[in-house]
């Protein structure tokens, strides 16, 4: 999973978190975090009119404090779980739409070398995702790290996608992230690209659990599976 960025608030996370759920489940989620906030905002007020302590009344001003969260949080937050998941409907229906209009050009190909490099890992996803893998992507830039991270029949695999459309994708690439699924333990691994590889990168991928996905197989890729 990726890290929570610095500035990113709770209502961020959430939207985020809830784009990832079928929207039958945020309906679910959104119908509990009501049920529970509604409860805990309608709870009674412990009786302040002679507070024996400092102590009890820090606590009754802290759930004071807490019901009045719950108060207001009862709706906004079920909205939000609601928004994300319509937004996650949107974001895979127009995920979808740009994948099968690339697997029905007259050249994949081309149009495969024409993404930016976070559409080309977004697409490389959403072909992962149609082989039966569930993907989660990574934030962070063009050039580092893992890109998705998947898994399948409760197993791990790593991919790094590279974007390269003339330098050739080169061993230390492949070597990085065969030792990033080493220690991570992962069962397999891909490096995905628009061009190719060296020959030397073929030859150290031959002896581990990385398979090399060049241009022309991932064209292969979008032919085969463009109809799920």
């Amino acid at each position: 999973m990726a890290r929570r960025q610095k500035n990113s608030s709770i209502g961020d996370d959430l939207l985020s978190l809830s784009a990832n759920f079928p929207f039958w489940v945020c309906i679910i989620l959104a119908a509990l975090t009501y049920a529970v906030l509604h409860m805990y905002a309608g709870e009674e007020a412990g009786d302040l009119q002679s507070p024996k302590n400092i102590e009890e009344l820090g606590a009754y001003a802290g759930q004071a404090l807490l019901r009045s969260v719950a108060a207001f949080g009862q709706y906004i937050f079920p909205s939000i779980i609601l928004v994300g998941g319509l937004a996650g409907i949107l974001k895979r229906s127009l995920k979808k739409g740009k994948y099968n209009r690339i697997s029905k050009s007259a050249d994949p190909g081309a149009s495969i070398r024409q993404l930016t490099w976070h559409d080309f890992e977004v697409m490389t996803g959403e072909a992962l995702r149609r082989q039966g893998y569930q993907v989660a992507e990574t934030k962070k830039g063009p050039d580092g790290g893992v890109d998705l991270i998947l898994h399948k029949k409760g197993e791990l695999f790593l991919v790094q996608c590279k974007q390269w459309r003339s330098v050739r994708v080169g061993v230390k690439v492949v070597r990085e992230l065969y030792g990033v699924m080493t220690a991570r333990g992962a069962v397999g691994g891909f490096v995905v690209t628009s061009g190719g590889f060296t020959a030397e990168a073929e030859r150290f991928a031959k002896g581990t659990n990385v398979a090399l996905v060049d241009g022309a197989e991932l064209v292969r890729w979008f032919s085969s599976i463009a109809k799920n």
